[in-house]
This record gives structure tokens, C-alpha cells and sequence, in this order.
């Protein structure tokens, strides 16, 4: 069997400094879902457990053109609509690449990280852009289809969706038998196709169907002719404060230097912190006194 939907998704090098730049939202305990052989870079404040459907065993069954590839280790077994290992509120990332457009049904998706999620929560999500990728001959997906899929079930679609692949994909010269034989094996396709501002629509309207409260902190289109993907930063909640990566008093304090920064955290830093703020504005008066 040849299929692409595995294979080819592979972030190219032009992706790297955006997923670095867009991880920086990620710390704390957290998830990545159907990492396989890529998962991504975090920061060394985030730590993150592999969640896919399969074990690894059964996963280098199921991708046998991933052979020698080295996977994630999948500690846990679930999947982006059934995350039940995980109760409400238990952490604080959800990392999702290249997933949404393999799920029939993301609305549903999309409920379920809510759910895991903490207040102030990421969800980290990227997704492949039809014109720099294998779907570039497919029609983009609409949002009333979506919409009438996570309301009516996903069944009565399932057999178009595995001929469109079949056809417009792996281009099969007999797409009736290759998307049956694709159906029986449950391969896990592209049901859906979105550039960045139909994916956008899609998700104005997913946040008023599940009544999901996701405020969208920063999107990443394709930065370059080779970049196949875009990525959002989504957050759980509403805040009064305007949310940035690293913007909470200990970030900043383990940027500090040396002794300072060990100070400043220690007990000695709210004794201790008065009397520098006097000494800064002191130096600063003299100085601007000494140049003037």
C-alpha cells in the first residue's frame, strides 16, 4: 500500500525557528497527541507525555513506511476525542500537530482538549497547508460540513472522504478497491483540508457550537515557499491581562544573572529588593546628571 499521510508530513527545516518561537508559550506538565517521529521541541520548563491510539508496537504496523524512524514514547493510550486517562483541568499544555485534519470529527476534538486543559492552558496546534502539501489538489472543507458531521455523525460521509484521498491523493488507479482497502485498515487520512483563514472561520464557529472558551493568543501563517504549515497558540479562558510567553514574575527571574537571580528568589528578595530599586534610581539620577 502507498500512502502519504505519515510520510510527508515532516516539519522541512524553514519550519524549526517558527515551532521554537511558538513553543516558548509551553511550560509546566502536558500532553502531545500522535507525536509519531516528530514531536516537537519544548522548552525545558515543559515536560510531556506522548499520548497516542496505539502502542508503538502496533503503530510501526499500522506506518510501515516509518520503518528505522525513531517515535515519541507513547506512555499513554487515547486519542483526541477520547482523552478519558486525563481529568478536567489536570494540565497545562496540549500539544496537537498535524492531528485536527486527520480527525472526523475535531469539534470534537477541540471539546475534549478544552476539557483536560487548566485555566490559562495552551493549546498548541499546527496544521498543514493544502498548497505546500499532498492536498493541494482537494477542495478546501466547509464549515457547514464540519458543523452537520459533529451534530448527525460522521458515518454516512466516512466511504467519500477515503475516495476523495484515494483519488486526489495517492491518486490510485482504482480508487473504489484502494479506499476500501484503506477503510478496512482504519488508515488514518486527511478528512479535512483548511487554509489559514477558512481554519480561522472553522474555529469562530467550532468556539460558538461547543461553547469553548479558547482566546487566540498568536498564529504563525507559512513564513516561507517551503514552511507547509501554520500554527496557533490557543488559550483557555478569558483574562483581563493581556497573556504573553514568558511574561510571569519567575520566567523573568530565571533570566536574571547569577547571584542576583538566585537572591531574588530566595528569602532575602523581599528585603533586599527595596533597597536596590532605591540604589537603581540613585544611579540613574547621577548619571543622567554626569552626561547632561
Amino acid at each position: 500500500m502507498s500512502s502519504t499521510s505519515s510520510r510527508d508530513e515532516s516539519a522541512p527545516p524553514s519550519n524549526a525557528g517558527k515551532r521554537l518561537r511558538l513553543a516558548r508559550w509551553l511550560k509546566g506538565t502536558g500532553i502531545e497527541i500522535g507525536a509519531l517521529h516528530h514531536p516537537l521541541a519544548v522548552p525545558a520548563t515543559a515536560h510531556v507525555t506522548y499520548v497516542d491510539r496505539l502502542p508503538e508496537s502496533e503503530l510501526r504496523r499500522h506506518y510501515p513506511e516509518l520503518a528505522g524512524e525513531p517515535f515519541a514514547p507513547v506512555t499513554m493510550i487515547g486519542n483526541a476525542q477520547d482523552l478519558s486517562a486525563l481529568s478536567d483541568g489536570s494540565v497545562d499544555f496540549v500539544i496537537a500537530n498535524h492531528l485536527l485534519e486527520h480527525l472526523e470529527d475535531p469539534v470534537a476534538a477541540l471539546v475534549e482538549f478544552h476539557r483536560v486543559l487548566r485555566q490559562d492552558g495552551v493549546l498548541y496546534l499546527a496544521l498543514p497547508d493544502p498548497r505546500v502539501s499532498f492536498d493541494r489538489d482537494r477542495e478546501l472543507t466547509g464549515v457547514d460540513h464540519l458543523l452537520e458531521e459533529h451534530r448527525h455523525g460522521t458515518a454516512k460521509n466516512r466511504r467519500e472522504h477515503y475516495l476523495d484521498w484515494a483519488t486526489r491523493v495517492d491518486k490510485h488507479p482504482e480508487p473504489e478497491a484502494h479506499a476500501a482497502r484503506l477503510m478496512a485498515m482504519d488508515y488514518s487520512i486527511h478528512f479535512h483540508v483548511w487554509r489559514p483563514d477558512t481554519f480561522l472561520a472553522f474555529l469562530v464557529f467550532a468556539k460558538q457550537e461547543a461553547g469553548l472558551d479558547l482566546e487566540l493568543a498568536a498564529f504563525a501563517p507559512p513564513e516561507s515557499a517551503d514552511d507547509n504549515e501554520f500554527i496557533l497558540i490557543l488559550l483557555k479562558g478569558a483574562s483581563s491581562r493581556l497573556r504573553l510567553p514568558g511574561a510571569d514574575g519567575e520566567e523573568r527571574a530565571d533570566r536574571l544573572p547569577g547571584l542576583r537571580a538566585r537572591l531574588g528568589r530566595s528569602w532575602l528578595g523581599p528585603i533586599l529588593r527595596p533597597a536596590y530599586r532605591r540604589l537603581r534610581r540613585g544611579w540613574s539620577k547621577g548619571h543622567r546628571s554626569a552626561t547632561s
